[in-house]
């Protein structure tokens, strides 16, 4: 009865041991490719805006409806505050389209300059989101009314400071996890070992 008990035990560490084999591929993958995914999600994030004015000038307006709504939850889409292309108004207005395409490009720059670039410190990333916080909230208040002009640099300097503060930090979070499933690999048989010898003290 003790070795049945025992063979069950160890065939559960071995299946354990293959789950975690196989959460730590996935995991391996996301942190290789974390930024790949990031740019595309971020791609589709600020295209669908724009294809929303194609999609009612080209008689689909059903489809078009679908990413008004969705977008309404991240912006307010005064037609005021937002360029129009084929006679129709972009999804979002015109700070998001340059924050959320801001992103993304700079995302793809990123790509290029990750190894040598360091993380934007605190006091950077608040110098360079203040211009579009006062630009904002005067705006708001009714002491004056932004431009179109302002929107987009403000815009884009948040974006800057987005990728520039949070980028290079993801980079070395990702780093770190890389080198703990490196580690894993090069001792792939060391949680089958310590199973074992849980069930031999066991039994």
């Amino acid at each position: 009865m003790e070795s049945r008990i025992s063979a069950g035990n160890l065939i559960s560490a071995g299946e354990r041991t293959r789950l975690e084999r196989g959460v730590d591929r996935v995991v391996a993958v996301w942190a290789r490719h974390w930024l790949a995914s990031l740019n595309v999600l971020t791609g589709l994030f600020a295209a669908l805006p724009l294809l929303a004015p194609w999609l009612m000038a080209s008689g689909h307006p059903r489809l078009a409806e679908i990413i008004y709504l969705a977008y309404r939850f991240v912006c307010h889409q005064k037609p005021e505050r937002s360029f129009f292309v084929f006679g129709h108004q972009i999804a979002y207005c015109q700070r998001d389209l340059a924050i959320y395409t801001g992103v993304f490009v700079l995302g793809l720059v990123y790509a290029l300059v990750r190894r040598s670039l360091h993380p934007l410190s605190w006091r950077g990333a608040f110098l360079l989101a203040l211009p579009m916080a006062v630009d904002g909230t005067t705006q708001l208040v009714g002491l004056r009314e932004s431009t179109w002009q302002l929107r987009l640099v403000t815009g884009m300097l948040f974006a800057l400071a987005t990728v520039w503060f949070v980028y290079p930090r993801l980079e070395l979070g990702f780093a770190e996890i890389r080198a703990v499933l490196a580690r894993r690999e090069q001792s792939p048989n060391e949680s089958v070992m310590s199973a074992r010898e849980e069930v031999c003290r066991g039994s």
